[in-house]
């Protein structure tokens, strides 16, 4: 049991990994292709389609998994009612998509969310038999599955957007690889669905708290983005959303792959109080000698890797970047806090803790841009709200299970000195070479990682009266 464990693990991670790997490249490339303006038109299909998504959301693949006895019948039903809604769901985009359009002064997008809701409809007639692959832990097919259709996406996508140069490239690239999906889907288990509801009781009774949860936390991740798609142009848009995603870039690529096993390690200590304080401050210190440096590179060379990665079209998103760093600073340590609320049954407080996030940023960003009309303000006030409301939960987590503040305060600290210092080494010493962009990036993120690595190795032990072999093994 443990080393197929350890295997759908591997694979499942593998997928995931593999998928932002090539979706990274995808933007990268695409980044010189498109304008700002088409990422603009791509950012506001994505929020609506998600968000239709997430409305249409039926808890299949939770209900599925956690259940002890399966039957066909649950099967069917968690198939059926997840094509029933996402059919009805698709019908509303459809009719809803000149208002949603105009909402955002941007109708010719009418046309272009209409086809890409149909995504909806095909990735609902997925076969459902997957999901008893995934209860049975064996995920070797489904990241095969997943490869496949990154991989046929991202040649779509590329050979639609160079040959057209339209953001319609990415609506085409998820309608194919929806469909690659689900016809393979239907090649690897020999399940076969057929439609009844026999069972729906039960699974509603079991989704719809997952239901509002997911809409709360979606709204609060992206309601920025919305109302800068509505008081702001398709220019500053797409400069916002790349942005945005340069910034989030080693938050969802390497911090939250590495967070999300936290809670199966921290549920076995959800009785004692005192121990799992310990091991969430322990776990709070670690990603701060991870993430500061990360957000102090970010914020101090944001022109350089904006220019590096994306091509010099893409001047705002360098202005915006490093301020847009604190947005990946406070996401990584909420991950972990919010992990540590979920091992102690506290998931009632993550959710109104999302409904009061959404409130004040709502209130406060349209308050502000009602009467102003500067984005890097805006981006202040998002960042600001973000950074308090994360102090805020950290709070309510430290009066539930006693938290070594003074240890994380530290490691903050130290980390933010030793960050400082490899900065201003690395500044001068490429301030002496004449490097073009590229080259530049290149030996400034080496010697900064380089410095700041072994400037902890050399101190870090002696601080904490410690060895570094010591610190390795408490790490792993």
């Amino acid at each position: 049991m443990k080393r197929k464990l350890i295997t759908s693990a591997a694979f499942s991670s593998g997928a995931k990994f593999t998928s932002r790997i090539i979706g990274l490249a995808s933007t990268l490339i695409l980044a010189r292709v498109l304008t700002p303006s088409d990422f603009a038109m791509i950012a506001i299909i994505a929020i609506v389609i998600h968000l239709f998504d997430i409305l249409s959301h039926t808890g299949a693949e939770q209900y599925i998994v956690q259940k002890s006895h399966l039957v066909k019948d649950d099967l069917n039903t968690a198939w059926s009612l997840d094509l029933l809604l996402k059919s009805l769901v698709c019908l509303f985009l459809i009719f809803l998509a000149p208002l949603i359009a105009n909402f955002f002064d941007k109708n010719n997008l009418i046309s272009a969310m209409q086809v890409a809701s149909i995504t909806l409809v095909i990735n609902a007639l997925r076969n459902p038999g997957l999901l008893v692959l995934k209860r049975d832990l064996d995920y070797k097919k489904i990241f095969y599955l997943s490869l496949i259709q990154r991989i046929v996406s991202f040649f779509v996508v590329i050979v639609v957007a160079v040959n057209f140069r339209s953001y319609w490239a990415f609506v085409i690239a998820d309608i194919v690889g929806a469909i690659v999906f689900t016809i393979a889907s239907y090649k690897v288990q020999v399940f076969r669905p057929s439609f009844s509801l026999l069972k729906v009781s039960e699974q509603w009774l079991f989704s719809k708290w997952l239901l509002g949860k997911s809409i709360i936390g979606y709204l609060r991740a992206q309601v920025d983005t919305i109302l800068v798609a509505k008081f702001f142009g398709n220019i500053q848009l797409g400069n916002y959303h790349m942005a945005r995603d340069v910034a989030m870039l080693p938050g969802h690529n390497i911090l939250g792959p590495a967070i999300e096993p936290l809670l199966a390690d921290l549920k076995d200590y959800k009785n004692d109080p005192v121990k799992l304080g310990h091991r969430v401050s322990k776990v709070l210190s670690v990603v701060a000698f991870i993430v500061v440096p990360l957000t102090a590179y970010l914020a101090f060379y944001p022109k350089l890797i904006i220019n590096v990665l994306l091509g010099d079209q893409w001047l705002i998103a360098g202005d915006l970047l490093g301020v847009m760093s604190l947005l990946f600073f406070y996401y990584c340590f909420l991950l972990v806090i919010e992990s540590a609320l979920t091992a102690i049954g506290k998931v009632k407080t993550i959710f109104w803790f999302d409904i009061f996030s959404l409130i004040v940023v709502v209130v406060t960003l349209l308050s502000y841009l009602q009467i102003y009309n500067v984005l890097s303000l805006a981006v202040w006030l998002r960042v600001s709200i973000g950074i308090i409301s994360t102090l805020l939960i950290t709070i309510t987590l430290h009066n539930l299970v006693p938290l070594k503040l003074m240890q994380v305060g530290g490691a903050l600290l130290l980390s933010a000195s030793l960050s400082a210092t490899s900065l201003f080494l690395s500044d001068w010493l490429t301030m002496k070479l004449e490097l073009g962009h590229i080259m530049m990036f290149l030996v400034s993120g080496g010697v900064f990682c380089t410095l700041y690595a072994v400037i902890m190795v050399a101190l870090l032990p002696k601080l904490m009266g410690t060895t570094a072999k010591s610190i390795l093994a408490e790490f792993r």
